[in-house]
């Protein structure tokens, strides 16, 4: 079982990782990617952080085809993140009527209607029958998005999910992903 302690260490070296890949400092990367490995050999991030560390030098191929992405990703320490707003058009148009779903999460969330779209989510006003309440339910759009980007949504969510309840920043009750797509689950104002 690993510790407290080594859980928080790998998620300071995935930090590390995490900027020098945006730095493109390969070397790093792989460096303090075989570091996590080390501590926890499962640890997907550094693995996919190694994997590319190892082709930008040129050690590995390319891989064949794109992955799937994973369904469970790290956390990262809580960060000062923008709070989420709910799309709130005037007139949100739903889905294609044979698209909107009716539930997600073997049913724990019961859509109730649609919110609203933007270019990263669409978002339904939703009822969590495990503990009977109302919630924004934001299922997140993966076109064009890479691992990276999906490990940032997560952790994003996880972050904002330690942080607890706060004025300035929407509570995050659950994160998963419904037909390998994520979605973020949050508090609702009732109003949407």
């Amino acid at each position: 079982m690993t510790t407290e302690r080594i859980k928080r260490r790998i998620e300071r070296l995935l930090d590390q990782v995490e900027g020098a890949a945006d730095a493109e400092d390969w070397r790093t990367v792989k460096r303090l990617s075989l570091q996590v490995l080390d501590m926890d050999e499962d640890n997907v991030d550094a693995q996919t952080f190694s994997r590319m560390a190892e082709r930008s030098l040129g050690v590995a191929p390319p891989p064949a085809a794109p992955t799937s992405p994973p369904a469970t990703l790290t956390p990262e320490p809580a960060m000062a993140t923008p709070t989420p707003e709910v799309p709130t058009p005037a007139r949100p148009t739903p889905p294609a009527q044979s698209q909107t779903p009716t539930s997600f999460s073997d049913g724990r969330y019961e859509v109730k209607r649609f919110v609203g779209e933007d270019g990263k989510k669409m978002v339904y006003l939703a009822h969590d029958n495990l503990l009977d309440r109302d919630v924004a339910f934001a299922l997140i759009k993966t076109e064009g998005l890479d691992i990276i980007g999906l490990t940032r949504i997560n952790r994003e969510g996880q972050a904002m999910g330690r942080l607890g309840s706060h004025p300035h920043i929407v509570t995050v009750f659950d994160l998963g992903d419904h037909d390998r797509q994520p979605f973020m689950v949050y508090q609702s104002d009732g109003r949407r």
